[in-house]
């Protein structure tokens, strides 16, 4: 089967979801029917059940997407385009309890691991080991994205063996659990032709499902392997448990500076894949405050900037940040500049 046939249901879904987002409200119902009975949600498998919330913004009930297989699946990315104007949609943090390979087919794909921003590009592929906690960002209607997930079990002793002349990609495999550190491997572009052959072939057993195709696959799965690792530069990137904390706690900074206006806790711990109380003790951990503290901090020196560099009216500034009370704002601004709005922005 060729790849634009396979990935047809997942475009076909990923413009039901753009034309929801645009509809108005008596449409919503027809669009809403339709993504829920689409023929690539029928096709979707994972190897783990995990919380439906976020998935395409909340459309599915969790049931309809926890379809779970024990060895591996393979699942075409659906395009996520937005509409005119508005925000890029970023799907929220997530880690998997197996291993997972993402293949960029066609365009690009956006991928923060750990807190660190990565753009794949065609022929470039990325094997993450369990638990790595991760974000995608699939965006243009041409990318061609697919996501390859294999259980502990599935192929260990065999690739184990296999990879032995190429021992970081070997420890990679033989140590993906237990681990303090938290891996990725980048594969970069050569030759990528044949690994999409593969990719095409072990996309047609695993359709047709005659006898034995459960061992045909697993020969496939350890070609592939040996094509990423004979005729692509690789490299294996390990992040400590302090290098990690540290760019999560960078990146969820960045998201309340980005949100101002609407972020709140049990939103921001949802989007990073945390409790809200265990948010709240990492930030203080990490900052020396809590997710309140960070919040004011952060709002009251956009409003500086803001009276500074703008001519926005105090009262704009204010709702535009997510201020609700001018009063209690001055008293916050005044704590932590020694003035009032109007006094700091003339001394500017």
């Amino acid at each position: 089967m060729d790849m634009e046939t396979w990935f047809a249901p997942a475009i076909e879904l990923g413009q039901l979801v753009k034309e929801y987002r645009e509809a108005a409200p008596g449409e919503k119902q027809r669009l809403e029917w339709q993504i829920r009975n689409s023929d690539y949600l029928s096709r979707l498998h994972i190897l783990q059940s995990y919380s439906g919330a976020g998935f395409l913004q909340g459309l599915l009930p969790e049931e309809k997407i926890n379809v779970i297989r024990k060895d591996f699946f393979m699942n075409p990315a659906t395009p996520s385009p937005q509409p005119e104007g508005e925000r890029h949609y970023q799907m929220p943090y997530h880690r998997h309890d197996y291993l997972e390979l993402i293949f960029v087919l066609r365009g690009k794909y956006v991928q923060s691991i750990n807190g660190v921003l990565h753009e794949l590009k065609a022929g470039e592929v990325c094997m993450l080991n369990p638990n790595v906690i991760h974000r995608d960002e699939i965006s243009g209607m041409e990318d061609r994205v697919l996501f390859m997930g294999l259980s502990s079990g599935f192929l260990k002793g065999e690739l184990t063996r296999f990879f032995a002349p190429h021992p970081e990609i070997a420890a990679f495999m033989e140590n993906q659990y237990g681990r303090t550190d938290q891996q990725y491997i980048w594969f970069g572009r050569n030759d990528f032709a044949p690994v999409q052959a593969l990719l095409e072939q072990i996309v047609e057993e695993d359709e047709r499902k005659l006898p034995g195709h459960h061992l045909v696959i697993k020969g496939y799965l350890v070609r592939l392997f040996g094509l990423l690792a004979e005729n692509h530069n690789y490299v294996c990137h390990y992040q400590s448990r302090s290098e990690i904390e540290e760019n999560l706690v960078a990146e969820i900074l960045k998201y309340m500076e980005d949100h101002l206006a609407d972020v709140d806790r049990t939103g921001l711990a949802a989007f990073f894949h945390f409790n809200p109380d265990y948010l709240n003790r990492f930030l203080v951990r990490m900052t020396g405050e809590n997710y309140s503290s960070n919040l004011r901090r952060i709002r009251l020196q956009r409003a500086a900037e803001e009276l500074k560099h703008t001519d926005k009216s105090v009262n704009d500034i204010i709702h535009g940040l997510g201020f609700s009370n001018k009063g209690h704002f001055n008293r916050m601004f005044s704590e932590m500049y020694g003035m009032l709005p109007g006094a700091y922005r003339k001394e500017q």
